[in-house]
């Protein structure tokens, strides 16, 4: 009885979730291609999460749960307002796991829509791009990559209208820049149904598919599961490792790490004009006193006495070495 109950009073959360499709203005400068978050309004707050401890306390909600909702026991929240509300490295706790994407009884794997990629995932000149996008005309069919449940599905930001889908092998896919939506949060969709048209919705700039993968909230580059010019999976397995998240698929950390190591290799070239360094010695040059190599090098007149046998009022000859 309290499963049916339970189930009815999610049923109806969904049904109410579907109509609460309008948007604010804001959503407009949400791009797709952007993972950092933003407070604004939305009209459509609703949500279901359902927190670990509480199934551990009911097994029969718990069981329900994991009928509901595909993957459950990953995520352990079911947000239909928000792409992307998840943490990966809060939530991943491993070093490593390996994903079966389809199962002998489910409907395997379909494309989204076959046609070429005009933009890969990766760093573009001013921001990340998470997805693959896809050349289509609007009005043409997309399908869902695997069998699933459609977790949102709205106008969204810079996506557009967009449909989000979770999946049973943990991973979500998100279908951005639809002209329209035919599914319903709490729909179950196989691979290969269709779940909307093509479009040029949100920021876009000509009809396309922008097509991401996802697990627990961190974006994957699609093209190290599919080949695209086959239209199938590379693999039926996808090892996950944390540092392939680190060194690869977290963009904006990447880009960070990048920035700061061109500007220490800019600092380190204009530093070399001054004087020649070496493993911690500096070659004294003609000008060079002990107060302008110290503070060249980051350090005091004082070290520098200490290690070289000096006095501050030391003289200094050029070509003298100096240990740093």
């Amino acid at each position: 009885m309290k499963k049916l109950i339970f189930i009815l009073s999610i049923s109806c959360i969904g049904y109410l979730t579907a109509g609460a499709t309008s948007f604010s203005p804001d959503d407009r400068n949400k791009r797709p291609d952007d993972d950092k978050k933003s407070k604004v309004k939305r009209d459509d707050t609703t949500k279901q999460v359902i927190h670990s401890e509480l199934l551990a306390d009911n097994d029969e909600i718990s069981d329900t749960i994991q009928i509901l909702f595909p993957s459950h026991d990953l995520y352990t929240s079911w947000d239909t307002s928000s792409a992307h509300p998840y943490n990966f490295y809060e939530t991943f706790k491993g070093d490593s796991v390996t994903l079966t994407l389809t199962q002998a009884n489910d409907c395997g794997f379909s494309m989204p829509f076959k046609g070429g990629i005009t933009s890969e995932f990766g760093w573009r000149k001013y921001r990340p791009h998470y997805g693959t996008d896809i050349d289509l005309e609007t009005g043409d069919s997309v399908a869902t990559a695997f069998d699933g449940m459609v977790r949102m599905a709205k106008y969204y930001f810079g996506y557009g209208n967009c449909i989000i889908v979770r999946h049973a092998n943990g991973l979500e896919t998100v279908y951005g820049h639809l002209s329209k939506i035919m599914v319903e949060p709490g729909q179950t969709v196989t691979a290969g149904s269709v779940i909307g048209l093509g479009g040029n919705t949100g920021r876009s700039f000509g009809s396309h598919l922008h097509f991401e993968m996802r697990y627990l909230g961190q974006a994957l580059d699609t093209e190290d599961f599919v080949d695209y010019l086959k239209g199938e999976l590379k693999s039926n397995t996808f090892t996950l490792r944390k540092s392939d998240v680190e060194h690869k698929y977290d963009l904006r950390a990447l880009h960070s790490r990048h920035k700061r190591d061109v500007g220490m290799a800019r600092a380190e070239k204009k530093h070399g004009k001054a004087g020649k360094v070496t493993k911690g010695s500096y070659r004294i040059k003609s000008g060079d006193t002990l107060g302008t190599i110290a503070k060249r090098n980051h350090t005091t007149v004082k070290a520098l006495c200490k290690k070289n046998g000096l006095r501050p009022t030391s003289k200094l000859k050029k070509g003298q070495k100096l240990r740093i």
